[in-house]
């Protein structure tokens, strides 16, 4: 590797040389572990040569030594990439367990970060990764909170401070006819939020999804915001420059105007400066890394009233995002989405029957005799019935005759044994009968009682004597 360092002009540069050097050394004991593994043999003895640690370096020079014209050509062909991206610019409200499907098979840190996600934050909402998802996610949701609000006055305040900013922009430098057509969208979007019947309906973001949807309108306004942040950052260089390594004019023009260039960690922090504190509403990120710990790192931007602006209430709404490595999209909190509410079910009490509006149906007609075994179930003729004739026809209900009980006691009578006891299980008030002397005391007991007595049976029911007493012997 001695020969590789002096062409390719590293000898100055030991740090690489090392770096280099290490990669190499890696390489190697990849490779010497993949070829134990392939040409081991059973008892551990290997059964063919490896290839010698001179061939794999020797391999990694020629690498090293390919022309600088194919590196530029590669580089190129990355930076001009641009994927088959699918689907909307701003995507429905979907369920936070789709991420835990989702790195179900990725690295353990994602698996244990979206399972403790999902239960504090059960939705979110998907944003096109083409190069402009930071920007769309903040505009997005900075709309959404202004809706949810519901305050006419509040979204009329925030009309006329970002009418104000447009004195900004042209103190940065901008004229007027190059900013005026981006935000007229803005400000027209503010507008349609303020008016019915959309403030009357703050939970109906549709409105505001369906305008980002559309590439033109959706466009304007992150060109509009990516203007102001450039203009707040530029009138402002002394909050921003400890944290560039170039000017605050030169990063503006290269990392912030143009579209398509993602937003950065700084950039960010001038757009919620510029267009989310001063509003009253803070801004949390949500980082799902591979950093230590089961839950994600959260940064909260708020405004502290440091500088003599207006704290953030601690109450205040909050504008959530969740940033993967390199891509935005917008989260929300148990109560930031209203669930569905169960349909009502709406009962009418009627203080009386409505008429019966059709002729009862004769039992007899209902149910006819089984067919004998000699007939065809299936040819029984119809019978003067509204319903329809079934093979298996039951006979008509005959009831059968009253019959008196053997005997009856007054234990009996008024025992839940008693058929014809209210409390029975087997309750047939049809039996019922009225308590007589001979059912009550039995027939050679009553005979008894005649005779002694002198009475009669009229003297019982006339009620001489009480229903539960029997008459006094003698």
């Amino acid at each position: 590797m001695e020969g590789s360092s002096d062409i390719n002009g590293v000898n100055d540069f030991d740090e690489l040389d090392t770096w280099r050097q290490q990669v190499e050394l890696r390489d190697i004991k990849a490779q010497q572990q993949l070829t134990k593994q392939h040409y081991g043999s059973p008892t551990g003895s290997p059964t063919h040569t490896p290839p010698a640690a001179e061939d794999v370096k020797a391999s990694l020079a020629v690498l090293e030594m390919a022309p600088t014209s194919d590196f530029a050509e590669m580089e190129k062909l990355s930076r001009d990439y641009q994927p088959d991206l699918q689907g909307p610019l701003v995507g429905a409200v979907k369920s936070s367990k789709a991420l835990e499907v989702e790195y179900a098979g990725a690295d353990p840190a994602f698996v244990r970060k979206t399972v403790a996600l999902s239960p504090k934050y059960p939705f979110y909402r998907t944003i096109l990764g083409d190069g402009n998802c930071g920007w769309r996610a903040v505009a997005f949701g900075f709309f959404e909170l202004l809706l949810k609000t519901g305050d006419t006055n509040h979204v009329g305040m925030q009309y006329a401070r970002i009418a104000s900013l447009n004195g900004l922009m042209e103190l940065a430098g901008l004229q007027p006819y190059i900013y005026e057509d981006f935000a007229d969208v803005t400000f027209e979007l503010l507008s349609a939020i303020n008016s019915s019947p959309t403030i009357d309906t703050p939970w109906d973001v549709s409105m505001i999804a369906e305008r980002f949807n559309n590439p033109e309108v959706s466009n304007a306004i992150i060109t509009h915001f990516k203007f102001l942040t450039s203009s707040w950052m530029k009138t402002r260089p002394e909050y921003y420059q400890p944290f560039l390594d170039r000017p605050v004019k030169d990063f503006c023009e290269a990392q912030i105007e143009p579209y398509g260039i993602e937003i950065e960690h700084v950039g960010l922090m001038a757009l919620i400066d510029c267009m989310v504190l001063p509003a009253a509403f803070a801004v949390e990120v949500f980082y799902l890394d591979r950093s230590a710990g089961d839950e994600v790192n959260v940064h909260r931007f708020a405004d502290l009233g440091a500088d003599g602006g207006i704290p953030t209430p601690p109450d205040a709404p909050v504008l959530r995002l969740l940033y993967r490595p390199g891509h935005y999209d917008i989260i929300y909190k148990k109560g930031d989405i209203p669930e569905a509410s169960p349909p009502s079910i709406q009962v009418s009490f009627l203080s009386s029957l409505p008429e019966q509006t059709f002729a009862p149906t004769p039992l007899g007609s209902i149910f006819h005799q089984i067919p004998s075994s000699n007939m065809d179930p299936f040819s029984t003729e119809p019978g003067p019935s509204n319903f329809r004739p079934s093979m298996f026809n039951l006979p008509a209900f005959q009831p059968s005759p009253l019959q008196s009980l053997p005997f009856q006691t007054t234990t009996f009578r008024n025992s839940p044994f008693n058929p014809s006891h209210f409390q029975s299980e087997h309750f047939q008030p049809e039996i019922y009968q009225p308590p007589t002397p001979t059912s009550l005391g039995g027939s050679k007991r009553s005979s008894s009682a005649e005779k002694s007595s002198g009475g009669s049976l009229n003297e019982w029911d006339n009620g001489q004597y009480p229903k539960d007493e029997h008459p006094p012997y003698s």
